[in-house]
């Protein structure tokens, strides 16, 4: 496993509407936009934010993360408007076992696009064809069917309800846990469908 391959900060992805480049703390104007939406926020572990200037924090501690090669995340920019309407990445990056956590977040006024479907799969496509992952995760509430819609059109599995596995907003909640494998990758991309 290479996992330097998803750190090589010139690294970029684009599909058939979007731009998919490493987020950086210039971003914070119109990521503050997204983050400090009470609709986007609502199914997240973290509260919306309050100020440009938490938003500048935020995003200087994710570029922290970026350059101790603990997480990765990039921003997503729709070509039309050529403004950020998101961010994906992968967390809990473990080396050992050559697994990640898949995220993402998209401004409220972007769902129900595919958006998200479309910015993960070159984020996966790279992480097991390049850097050399075995599994993905991907998590969320057991309410939130737009993000569970995503992780089962990119071919994730469902494994299981985590009970109260997250104190969110100061109420323990149940998390889906989905995961995608290597060899499930390869079957539904390389030798099957496309991507729906």
């Amino acid at each position: 496993m290479d996992v330097g391959k998803l750190f090589e900060s010139s690294h970029t992805f684009e599909t058939d509407r979007l731009i998919i480049r490493r987020l950086t703390p210039e971003d914070a104007l119109e990521y503050f936009e997204i983050a400090s939406s009470p609709i986007v926020s609502a199914e997240t572990i973290w509260n919306r934010h309050q100020t440009l200037e938490y938003t500048i924090g935020y995003l200087r501690r994710v570029s922290d993360r970026i350059e101790r090669k603990e997480e990765i995340h990039w921003g997503i920019i729709h070509k039309d408007t050529d403004k950020l309407i998101g961010r994906t990445g992968l967390i809990m990056i473990d080396s050992e076992h050559e697994k990640a956590e898949l995220g993402y977040v998209i401004s409220n006024q972007y769902w129900n696009q595919g958006i998200a479907t479309e910015a993960a799969y070159p984020i996966l496509e790279y992480a097991f064809n390049e850097a050399g992952f075995n599994r993905i995760e991907a998590r969320c509430r057991t309410n939130n069917v737009g993000s569970y819609r995503v992780m089962e059109k990119l071919g994730f599995v469902f494994e299981g309800v985590l009970r109260k596995q997250l104190k969110i907003k100061g109420k323990f909640m149940d998390q889906k846990l989905y995961s995608i494998l290597k060899e499930d990758f390869i079957s539904k991309y390389v030798e099957g469908s496309t991507i729906e």
